[in-house]
């Protein structure tokens, strides 16, 4: 833990300037270590380049910006100079990143100088037309003018962390720096970290995980971390690095081990057993996942579920170190006990549900957020009387005080009746080898019968296995089977897609409002991207 309690970020990373400014605060990739002194350094320079802009107290700075040494130079330099930081994924298309900049209403955009030529172009053009500064962060490095920098208050907002949008129109999560430094404490003391601990994060630092607990985390704690390029392409990158820097802690959702398991073919190549913890969130944790990861790389009860959302900040339950974790019967995987400060509850029909029933996920922690950016109706809507969170997400608590989570209560899919969650759906027909991604959907067509579960599948077989009708109709036959011989009926359509056709957010999760749009407008079809029927 640390040794003494500091009220905001700025204030952790000036301190250590200031007392250990030698001492390396992080590496990016195989850029040169960063230390404290050069970290506060650059983020003194990048508010001073802000406020000579015009930047004013409590404006929002929309940060563009990949993994990198620069994201932090921005990122804290905008909360240095009084504004609030809104860092959004910079792969999105120009279109996307202007709708973000008007929902937040940000006077900046900031972004580096490596992104296409066409995309920087589109959004210079649509920051002059909405009135808005389009800054390059390199830009920054070159102002070396004195600033009066303003006082940066425990109640004062950090940054703004917009939801993914998997289940519907983006929202902005406001968060003070408060609510950041009790949700550090939080999770430091949940998942037991020390300051012997040494972070490797492949995660984008745009996002809630990737930039709270892998990155805000060791500053706040003072231990040293490596950041990795995002990207499927240094998913090797990432376990190469962990072995290399002995990494004891590392986080990923679910997804990103599986594409461990899937791409990595000699695990002898990967010495893997310095972890101490791989954190497995952001998305429905799979028993075979664990298992299979820990059995392929040698490690045992190295991964950790946990289960967290924006607007508690990020972190709210998962299991201590060394632990065997739960599974239930149906495959549920349970993401552990509340962490320090925390309160969870489930409730059903509006009463607290009891051990073992299913029901709403509520949250209740100093951490969580004062609401969303100018959306009065949907932050009354979030809040219980009690001052609760309504996560959206289903689950329960067994009589051990252990937490499950079914499924979103958006992805519960009701066919005749029965209650069926989309996660439960996949978990069943991810098992099959074809089976690269699956999504399940409730889609009502408007006859008697009602709402459907509709299966999309993406398949990872070659071609000439695809252009077989024999081998594309006995695929879909195992799949009704085997979700009739679970659910006691049949589903309402199974399809066969092509790689990659189910869309995803960035860090992961499935857009399931967006694919039942897509097949319901017959895009998917238009695409080309059904194979089969």
């Amino acid at each position: 833990m640390a040794k003494e309690k500091y009220q905001t970020l700025i204030e952790v990373l000036e301190r250590r300037a200031a007392e250990t400014p030698g001492k390396v605060a992080f590496t990016f990739h195989k850029d040169p270590p960063c230390t404290y002194g050069h970290l506060w350094k650059q983020v003194t320079q990048s508010a001073a380049y802000l406020l000579h802009r015009g930047l004013k107290p409590q404006d929002r700075v929309l940060i563009a910006i990949f993994n990198s040494s620069e994201f932090f130079f921005a990122f804290y330099g905008a909360q240095r100079a009084g504004g609030i930081s809104v860092p959004v994924f910079p792969g999105s298309g120009s279109e996307r990143i202007l709708k973000l900049a008007d929902l937040c209403d940000a006077r900046f955009i900031v972004i580096s100088k490596n992104l296409p030529a066409e995309k920087i172009t589109e959004l210079s053009q649509g920051s002059r037309r909405t009135g808005r500064l389009l800054l390059f962060m390199e830009d920054g490095f070159l102002s070396r003018g004195q600033a009066l920098f303003p006082g940066i208050l425990p109640e004062h907002i950090s940054f703004i962390q917009f939801t993914s949008g998997s289940t519907g129109n983006p929202k902005g999560v406001q968060l003070s720096h408060a609510d950041l430094i009790v949700n550090i404490e939080q999770m430091t003391a949940g998942l037991e970290i020390t300051t012997s601990d040494y972070f490797v994060n492949w995660l984008p630092v745009y996002h809630d995980m990737g930039l709270i607990l892998m990155t805000m985390v060791p500053f706040y704690l003072g231990i040293e971390f490596v950041l990795v390029p995002m990207g499927l392409n240094y998913i090797k990158t990432w376990l190469k690095t962990i072995e290399e820097r002995e990494a004891t802690f590392t986080a990923a959702p679910d997804f990103a081990y599986r594409l461990c398991l899937l791409y990595i073919r000699d695990p002898r190549n990967y010495n893997l057993s310095g972890l101490r913890v791989a954190l497995n969130a952001a998305e429905p944790v799979r028993y075979s996942t664990i298992t299979d990861f820990e059995n392929k790389f040698n490690l045992k009860n190295v991964m950790l579920p946990a289960y967290g959302l924006a607007e508690a900040t990020v972190g709210v339950c998962g299991w201590s170190p060394g632990q065997k974790v739960k599974v239930d019967q149906r495959g549920f995987v349970s993401v552990g006990t509340p962490f320090p400060g925390v309160k969870m509850r489930v409730v059903s029909d509006g009463k607290p549900a009891k051990p073992g029933e299913v029901g709403e996920i509520l949250v209740w922690s100093k951490a969580t957020t004062i609401g969303y950016f100018r959306n009065a109706p949907e932050t009354e809507a979030l809040f219980t009387e009690e001052g609760y969170i309504r996560t959206g997400d289903s689950g329960y608590c067994d009589d051990e005080g252990h937490y499950y989570i079914v499924g979103r209560k958006k992805s519960i899919i009701i066919q005749g009746g029965y209650n069926i969650s989309a996660r439960e759906v996949e978990e069943l027909v991810d098992k099959f080898p074809f089976v690269r991604r699956s999504a399940a959907v409730g889609i009502d067509r408007g006859k008697t019968e009602g709402e459907q579960v509709y299966i999309f599948i993406e398949v990872k077989l070659d071609r000439s296995q695809l252009e077989s009708e024999k081998k594309r109709v006995d695929m879909v036959i195992d799949v009704v089977q085997r979700f009739a011989g679970t659910f006691g009926f049949r589903p309402g359509r199974v399809f066969l897609l092509r790689p990659r056709a189910i869309p995803m957010t960035p860090n992961g999760k499935i857009k399931y409002l967006l694919l039942k749009q897509q097949y319901l407008e017959k895009s998917l079809q238009e695409k080309g991207l059904i194979i089969f029927p």
